[in-house]
């Protein structure tokens, strides 16, 4: 029933864990976007860092398989 969580190396609770992180992450971007479009001169590269961030930290993930 769960095959991608052992597809990706986790165990179901790691993998609902990092996909409970990741919710987070992309809430709290979702809110400085949307803050950020309304007064463009804050958090101006705080999308692009959280996307370098989170693709960080999945490619370390997937270094250890």
């Amino acid at each position: 029933m769960f095959i991608h969580p052992k597809q990706v190396g986790l165990t179901y609770f790691q993998h609902m864990r990092f996909s409970f992180y990741l919710s987070y992450k992309f809430t709290t971007a979702s809110v400085c976007a949307l803050v950020h479009g309304i007064y463009p001169d804050i958090l101006i590269t705080h999308s692009s860092d959280t996307v370098q961030e989170l693709n960080n930290e999945i490619q370390e993930m997937r270094k250890k398989d």
